[in-house]
């Protein structure tokens, strides 16, 4: 049995906003990252901090479980009733990690902990399945909950990603000196590394037949999606893409779908980039657009791939990509890349994401 899974409902906290300002924002090529001090660490970072949700001159620590706790609820702000039976596929990399840090040590906010939360705040019957795959949780859990749609588990999946940026997290990518000294500038020639910001969204997924579609906020499906692992290094991606350009070959197994543009990983980094515009340029062909939210938002790890996903399906309702911001010089390649929107050449389109260990995901969306 396989359903057709449409994308309904949705919505995110960024650093620009709900979805529709973070859209707007994107745009218009606006940025939400800001240089500016963190927590008990020493110097100045470039991040993008969700506003009003307690880092500053608040109480709250700045990945502790009651600053998340205050993005989650108000992220549900916007969240309609939902039916009891609606599984729940939530993805984070660390939780509320900060809980962790010496001197706390208090058992809050650890994944599972977060995921029976959820469930308890918006009433829904069944245990939840949590997703941790570094920075590909996101997506992970969006397949999940596709797979459990379109293969009759259920009807209805909430699909919720979310990660904040917090101290242990900063401190442990600038140990690996993955980080930019400055806002990230992905795809660039010149990039110099990351930049981390909050991030959460939601998602409902639900079975063609069962959807209101007049009163679904976009006209998209989630029409396909593929998983690998490319096993390299526990940080690094393969430099030459071979897992990435398999997770496209298990997506065009059957035919060679029409790819209208990409949301790429586009994290900033040298290594990652460079394997990305490979496998794009391979396997997609030249010309293909591609583009990068996290010039403008940070990297939100666990939050990432839902926020992507949602800004995906805007993309189908506006026919493009939105800009890359911090992009300056293009790296030489022959997929489009550029600092403004790309229209889509063909209504679909690819949101890819990676993490350490090797894992790549791609989710492949087109208009309802």
């Amino acid at each position: 049995m396989k359903r057709r899974v449409v994308v309904s409902v949705g919505d995110t906290l960024t650093p620009l906003g709900n979805l529709r300002e973070t859209w707007d924002g994107l745009i218009a090529g606006e940025s939400g990252v800001v240089k500016q001090p963190f927590g008990s660490l020493a110097g100045e970072w470039p991040l993008g901090i969700i506003p009003e949700t307690g880092v500053g001159p608040e109480p709250y620590g700045p990945g502790d479980w009651q600053r998340l706790r205050v993005v989650l609820d108000r992220l549900f702000g916007s969240l309609p009733g939902l039916p009891s039976e609606t599984r729940l596929f939530c993805a984070t990399t660390k939780g509320a990690i900060d809980e962790w840090l010496p001197g706390k040590g208090r058992n809050k906010g650890n994944p599972w902990q977060v995921a029976d939360y959820l469930c308890g705040i918006l009433g829904l019957e069944d245990e939840a399945t949590m997703v941790s795959g570094a920075c590909a949780s996101g997506s992970l859990a969006v397949i999940q909950g596709g797979l459990a749609v379109s293969s009759g588990e259920c009807d209805r999946a909430l699909v919720v990603g979310f990660d904040l940026v917090a101290e242990f997290v900063l401190a442990g990518f600038d140990s690996l000196k993955a980080l930019s000294p400055d806002a990230a500038k992905p795809f660039d020639r010149n990039r110099r590394g990351l930049c981390l910001g909050d991030g959460a969204g939601w998602l409902l997924l639900e079975a063609e037949e069962v959807a209101d579609l007049a009163s679904c906020d976009f006209r998209a499906c989630l029409s396909g999606w593929a998983v690998s692992c490319d096993a390299t290094h526990i940080t690094a991606p393969c430099r030459y893409g071979s897992g990435l350009k398999q997770a496209f070959d298990t997506l065009f197994q059957e035919e060679v779908v029409p790819v209208g543009g990409i949301n790429g990983h586009g994290t900033g980094t040298v290594y990652n980039d460079a394997m990305e515009l490979l496998a794009f340029m391979e396997k997609c062909g030249a010309g293909v657009p591609v583009c990068s939210g996290k010039g403008a938002l940070g990297h939100s790890l666990g939050g990432t791939g839902v926020v992507e996903a949602l800004i995906s399906t805007l993309s189908l309702e506006h026919g493009v990509l939105p800009s890359t911001v911090g992009l300056e010089i293009a790296e030489e390649t022959e997929c489009l890349l550029s600092p403004e929107p790309l229209p889509l050449r063909h209504p679909s389109i690819i949101s890819s994401n990676s993490g350490f260990g090797g894992i790549n995901t791609l989710l492949y969306f087109t208009s309802l």
